[in-house]
């Protein structure tokens, strides 16, 4: 009994994870189309650098939200590790900060690199609905639904 609540309860946190992710998507759609009818105003770009500025922050935010959809889709190490990476990123280009600052999110950014190159491994186990899976098998199993289709 209480195995099925269990499996139950860790289904429906997966569904609204899904549709988390559906609002997300929806959102990165408006903000795209309003990313690009700012791009299109030259004038808007011309202004000052700050504008380029603005835009790049808004292109990067897209970015993450993107990287963010697919960490609460595909439940890996690797795509939590994109995701933080994209948003130091963000930070060191796009943020006012000093020169210390900056030196330590380099660092934080190479560390993160490292972890995913010498930590993570291919058979890191993921979690599913259907319980915690080999991270080669699931992608194994991607790999045959998109080869059916």
């Amino acid at each position: 009994m209480r195995k099925k609540f269990q499996d139950k309860m860790f289904e429906l946190s997966y569904i609204f994870e899904l549709f988390i992710s559906v609002i997300v998507g929806l959102g990165i759609i408006v903000f795209a189309v309003k990313l690009i009818i700012e791009f299109s105003d030259i004038e808007y770009l011309k202004s000052s650098s700050a504008s380029l500025v603005a835009v790049l922050d808004k292109a990067i935010i897209l970015a993450i939200g993107a990287e963010f959809i697919k960490m609460l889709c595909k439940h890996t190490p690797e795509t939590v590790i994109e995701v933080l990476a994209f948003a130091l990123a963000r930070q060191l280009i796009v943020g006012h900060a000093s020169p210390v600052e900056n030196l330590i999110t380099v660092v934080a950014i190479a560390i993160l690199f490292a972890v995913r190159r010498f930590l993570l491994k291919k058979y890191d186990l993921v979690e599913t609905p259907s319980g915690l899976v080999n991270n080669e098998e699931l992608s194994s199993e991607n790999t045959e639904v998109h080869n059916e289709h």
